[in-house]
């Protein structure tokens, strides 16, 4: 009994790094990001805060979004750039997902008829 491609999760994780002057509550921030559906799990590791959601129900720019209103203003720099990197992936993911699967895409060529 196989679930439709279409009702797969897509499983995301990664690390948020708070900015070095960041002052926060790592369990209120993990407690708020928790709550929010799609999200499966957050943890603090010391470092980051490591988040694990499924992108068809929530999107890393809205998880970012919940963690600056609890307080955790992130890295810029270098985990800047990654976590755009991170949000353009996902973006490019959504939209393939919900391309049907009888179009030609780039990466499928036309069937010849």
């Amino acid at each position: 009994n196989r679930m439709p491609p279409e009702a797969m999760p897509i499983l995301k994780r990664h690390g948020l790094r708070p900015a070095a002057s960041a002052t926060f509550n790592a369990d209120e921030a993990r407690i708020r990001i928790t709550g929010l559906q799609g999200v499966i799990s957050s943890s603090w590791n010391g470092v980051d805060l490591v988040v694990e959601y499924d992108l068809r129900r929530i999107t890393l720019d809205q998880i970012e979004n919940v963690a600056a209103d609890a307080g955790l203003a992130l890295t810029g720099g270098w985990h800047r750039l990654q976590r755009d990197w991170w949000k353009f992936g996902e973006t490019n993911e959504l939209s393939n997902a919900t391309r049907g699967g009888d179009r030609a895409c780039c990466n499928r060529p036309p069937v010849r008829r």
